[in-house]
């Protein structure tokens, strides 16, 4: 009976590792993995990258990724802003592994195979939230390969409604582990997109609370 005393302890002390560790997806950690690390991946020329071409259209080559403190007119940040200079001196960065126009050469970042719109949050040069918006279809396909990997989910329903009235439900899916969340919304705003989010709480909590407070002087 003494032997099993010290093993369990043991066994809830490894099961609560488990659960404390934030989630990952391809690679990449909330709350773990660095903007640098991201940048360094995901590095690459995507348009005018031969000189002939530079000489041509009097352009210099675009390297990815595509970040908000790289070109801070890109409308990258939560609102949408012209400019994001007052984010990067808050620490917030945010980025797409890929332009935009790339998408139309066929280069898109997956997950689970399906092609996505993807982005990931950084605070202080930490990730803290990566979200993907990809096509509805693929919605059933995206919750089973997630599920392979994290688990069965606690799954609930939301009701949606478009300008027309007409009115569809859709399911959200949601995993959690204590630091970190995943949440899978059938509908992200509207009945043809999917999103995906899986953030870091607590860095998410501060990455809220350091965003630049929107000021105006037209009231």
């Amino acid at each position: 009976m003494k032997q099993y005393l010290g093993f369990i302890p043991l066994v809830f002390t490894v099961f609560a590792l488990a659960q404390d560790k934030p989630y990952s997806l391809k690679g990449f950690s909330v709350g773990e993995s660095t903007l640098q690390d991201f940048k360094t991946q995901f590095h690459h020329c995507a348009d005018t990258c031969d000189e002939k071409s530079q000489k041509k259209l009097r352009v210099p080559a675009k390297f990815a990724p595509f970040c908000s403190d790289d070109y801070p007119e890109a409308r990258l940040t939560p609102g949408r802003e012209d400019a994001s200079n007052a984010y990067t001196q808050a620490g917030l960065v945010y980025c797409q592994p890929y332009f935009p126009f790339e998408a139309q050469r066929g280069v898109q970042f997956t997950v689970a195979d399906i092609p996505t719109t993807s982005q990931f949050d950084f605070l202080q040069g930490t990730l803290y939230r990566i979200t993907a918006t990809f096509y509805a279809s693929s919605f059933t396909a995206m919750q089973e390969a997630l599920t392979g990997k994290y688990g069965a989910p606690s799954v609930t329903s939301a009701e949606y409604q478009n300008a027309y009235g007409a009115k569809f439900t859709g399911n959200i899916a949601t995993w959690d582990n204590n630091v970190s969340t995943i949440t899978l919304r059938q509908y992200g705003g509207t009945v043809e997109y999917s999103t995906l989010v899986m953030e870091h709480k607590a860095l998410a909590a501060r990455a809220e609370t350091a965003r630049p407070k929107h000021s105006t002087k037209d009231l």
